[in-house]
């Protein structure tokens, strides 16, 4: 009976981009119980016949030849305690899914939980259920996991969205965050006023920026008033990122991240104080916000389709050469195990 559903599909009952009935109402149409027809929709998502978006259901997918076999992957999204489903709302995720089936990958959303030997379970899991490939944020990552080693024995790419934390073990697709902040000082030299910088003190990312900023604002010369460095694990505490104290107005600040550039613009808001009116910013980072708003401001902005597409590139090519080398498109920086920093 489940085969008459599979013909069904292929012969157009249910025209592209169709949501299907649910589990629950298939299983009672073809009689069969709703365990089978899961396993059964699984099997069609994996063949290239379906898309699956959690909380959502099943739908057939546009234009994918049903014989064209997808590359099962998991994608890592970001912490415990958010919905997964929240994936299909972000600008980044959802261009992931949206050109992922041009790069033969079915996507499933996981959380990536805080704790390191939860996140180990997680992965040790993903391989056990056969997954051929994992997308990761790097910013929750904080040590070298055991399962990684596993994942290496078994040529499983695991592909980290930005800068690698594990260098030359993992590949990673990065902005070249160094030359971008350098860029920022440039521009804000220009403004003939001191500037206060806004920042996260972990990860090899974040320190890129600042060592980039650093060496604007050297070159260009730049005067910083005052640096604002705060631990990354702020910007998820609900008291607030404990520096809107710091904040005042007539002032120039430059953020090289949209989590801090929020919080800015958000702290000042709530006090009366505009962006472009009352004081200065520009980020190298993409900003939200709200609909209608009249505000303003200046951004570095990234190629976010050119970055998910070579993303996806890299997971096709290292799931099929079997090449796991790091392999990042940044120029001039480059990894250098130990001390990619210094270079």
């Amino acid at each position: 009976m489940l085969e008459i559903l599979q013909e069904k599909i292929e012969q157009g009952a249910y025209p592209p981009g169709k949501r299907l009935p649910s589990e629950r109402k298939l299983a009672e149409e073809f009689g069969v119980p709703q365990s089978r027809i899961h396993k059964k929709l699984q099997q069609l998502v994996e063949c290239g016949l379906l898309e699956c978006f959690r909380g959502n259901g099943y739908f057939v997918r546009l234009g994918k030849p049903a014989a064209e076999k997808l590359y099962k992957i998991a994608f890592c999204w970001e912490q415990s305690g958010r919905d997964a489903e929240e994936a299909s709302e972000d600008f980044y995720a959802g261009l992931l899914f949206n050109l992922a089936p041009e790069y033969a990958q079915n996507i499933t959303i996981f959380n990536m939980p805080e704790d390191s030997r939860e996140q180990n379970r997680l992965i040790l899991q993903l391989i056990h259920d056969g997954f051929q490939g994992i997308f990761c944020y790097p910013h929750f990552v904080r040590e070298l996991l055991p399962a990684f080693i596993e994942l290496k024995m078994q040529g499983i790419p695991l592909i980290f969205w930005d800068y690698s934390p594990l260098p030359g073990i993992f590949p990673a697709v990065g902005i070249d965050h160094f030359s971008s902040c350098m860029l920022a000082a440039e521009i804000l030299a220009g403004q003939n006023r001191p500037v206060t910088y806004l920042g996260f003190q972990e990860s090899e990312q974040n320190r890129l920026k600042y060592l980039g900023f650093q060496s604007g604002c050297r070159r260009f010369h730049l005067s910083v008033e005052k640096e604002i460095l705060l631990p990354y694990s702020t910007v998820f505490n609900e008291n607030g990122t404990d520096f809107e104290h710091e904040l005042r107005p007539e002032k120039l600040y430059f953020t090289s991240t949209r989590l801090l550039s929020t919080r800015l613009i958000g702290a000042m808001f709530d006090r009366g104080f505009l962006p472009g009116k009352d004081y200065w910013l520009l980020t190298v980072d993409r900003v939200k916000f709200v609909e209608g708003s009249s505000l303003q401001l200046d951004s570095i902005m990234r190629d976010h389709t050119a970055m998910v597409r070579k993303l996806l590139e890299e997971m096709r090519f290292s799931i099929q050469s079997g090449i796991r080398s790091c392999n990042d498109w940044r120029n001039p920086m480059r990894y250098i195990p130990g001390s990619s920093l210094v270079h």
